[in-house]
């Protein structure tokens, strides 16, 4: 479980606010995940895969907005992500099996995204809050 807490917030709200949206449904999911609902896990990573497309979207706006100079990199960085999501949600429909997902769930999401918000987000959200 991750602990909204304990991540980093950054300088601007909207951000701060679908991170914390991200770490509830991430949550959601892992609780699915620990009564073996198959189906629930599922349906919780769409939820996250759609929240993270809207996200992205957001935020990759605010970029070119603002003329933010790395917008390439970070930009790639959430079409990596969501490719990645795109492929465990795949994978998880043909096999029905957790078991096959349980790195990226426990391991893989949770430590990118702490790493992202503490790193790019958090130098994308300085920099365009001083540019509005």
């Amino acid at each position: 479980m991750i602990n909204f807490s304990e991540l980093p917030l950054v300088a601007l709200d909207f951000m701060n606010q679908d991170h914390q949206h991200a770490v509830d449904l991430i949550n959601d999911i892992e609780k699915q995940y620990e009564l073996a609902d198959v189906s629930a896990v599922e349906a919780g990573l769409k939820l996250l895969q759609e929240h993270c497309i809207e996200h992205f979207a957001h935020e990759e706006k605010e970029m070119r907005k603002y003329s933010f100079p790395p917008y390439q990199v970070h930009k790639q960085e959430h079409d990596r992500v969501l490719m990645e999501l795109d492929m465990v949600i795949k994978q998880l429909n043909n096999h029905r099996d957790l078991s096959k997902i349980l790195g990226y769930l426990k391991n893989e999401f949770p430590t990118w995204f702490a790493q992202h918000l503490a790193t790019m987000d958090r130098m994308t959200a300085q920099f365009i809050a001083m540019n509005m």
